[in-house]
């Protein structure tokens, strides 16, 4: 550090190609660990404890460092090869944990929050005292049982802000029509339903006739600007959306392949599941999605939940939702014989949706694993169709051969 008190980037260690904590989860096979940095990651600072080797790693080292450029330069210039590095997951972890694999010799582990429940069932919650459990969890619990999760690289952070802010988008827009809704049926307009203001023009009209003027119309013109706002963020966000699909075409040909997936599902997948190389089964990418069932077993007895909450959100909601939209496809396919199935075996909608997304994660892992495209319905005029509706023909398809020639 210069006198300046700014850091020498020069001074940092270089990024070693072949490090360890390059992989997507470096989990070492035992515990070698020289020093153990717990971190507790805020928007603008962090706090961190250092337990040291030769003290036995009992004795608490406490530190503050600024979430700036300077104070993760700081932070990098402490650590050297021997650390173990470990920090829970949430929005400030992802930018952080993948510069300090590409600028330190340091083994990086970020630690899935929704299993750590050191932190979320403690009755003392406080930044000095996260940053202690995370460091003693190291510490205490064989590597085979941390609870890690991969670090996305910086396009699979880019691409789950997106799709994440799509989403967010959406339910705005859903907000403002009930809304709207709303404001309708308080001033006696009751009959109207939600999907008569889904369309611009008729929102507009249904305004100009029944709130001509006063202070009910500019409040109702001021609901109408809103929403319209909204649709053009939205619109704008379905843009970058098709843009990001075209920019990953093995991935999004696979799943849009698939019946019942459109772009924003297809986004999210790419986004958080990419290759699909990280899951060895199904079962890991499913349990991943947070799409397996809670089971209470005891002796003979065993109890059936449903599925758990922990899992992948912007995927499983969208999943789901396409598991949905395959019942009222026009055509035949496996996922709508196994709806009409269960159906007829007397299963709800909410369930039948879960069991065909499960089946669609299955296929989709397996076409990911085999580098194919869905091909149960003949032929891949479906997805051909899909692809102009979504204007996404320009899509590189050369990794499929001429099949969508």
């Amino acid at each position: 550090m210069g006198s300046s008190g700014h850091i020498d980037v020069e001074s940092l260690p270089q990024p070693n190609k072949h490090q360890g904590g390059l992989d997507m989860e470096n989990r070492p096979l035992k515990f070698g660990a020289r020093r153990i940095f717990g971190l507790d990651l805020s928007k603008k600072t962090l706090k961190a404890c250092r337990l040291d080797e030769d003290s036995g790693f009992e004795k608490q080292n406490i530190f503050d460092e600024k979430m700036t450029d300077d104070g993760r330069h700081h932070l990098a210039s402490r650590l050297r090869k021997g650390d173990y590095v470990a920090m829970e997951g949430g929005s400030s972890t992802s930018f952080l944990a993948r510069y300090l694999m590409e600028n330190t010799e340091a083994e990086i582990f970020v630690l899935n929050p929704c299993k750590l429940h050191i932190i979320f069932e403690s009755a003392c919650k406080t930044d000095r005292q996260d940053c202690i459990k995370i460091a003693k969890y190291i510490r205490d619990t064989n590597p085979s049982n941390w609870c890690l999760i991969p670090v996305p690289t910086y396009e699979e952070t880019s691409l789950r802000s997106l799709i994440n802010s799509h989403i967010s988008t959406k339910q705005e827009r859903t907000r403002a029509i009930n809304q709207m809704h709303a404001f309708f049926n308080l001033n006696g307009v009751s009959f109207l339903k939600k999907s008569d203001l889904k369309e611009s023009g008729r929102r507009h009209d249904l305004v100009d006739h029944y709130f001509p003027d006063g202070i009910r119309g500019m409040q109702a013109r001021l609901m109408l600007q809103d929403l319209d706002n909204i649709e053009l963020t939205e619109e704008a966000y379905g843009e970058l959306v098709r843009q990001a699909l075209l920019s990953r075409p093995r991935e999004t040909l696979i799943w849009m392949s698939i019946p019942g997936v459109g772009p924003l599902t297809a986004l999210a997948c790419v986004a958080y599941i990419g290759d699909g190389k990280r899951f060895s089964t199904p079962q890991q990418l499913r349990n991943y999605v947070g799409l397996v069932p809670r089971i209470d077993q005891s002796g003979i007895r065993e109890v059936i939940y449903g599925v758990n909450h922990y899992g992948c959100m912007p995927v499983r909601r969208n999943i789901v939702q396409a598991a949905w939209s395959v019942a009222n496809l026009s055509f035949d396919c496996r996922f709508k014989r196994r709806w009409t199935e269960l159906r007829a075996a007397g299963k709800n909608g909410q369930k039948i949706a879960v069991k065909v997304a499960n089946d669609m994660l299955t296929i989709g892992w397996t076409l990911l694993k085999k580098g194919e495209l869905y091909n149960g319905l003949g032929d891949f005029s479906y997805l051909k169709r899909k692809l102009r509706i979504y204007k996404m023909t320009a899509i590189d398809s050369r990794c499929f051969g001429e099949c969508l020639k």
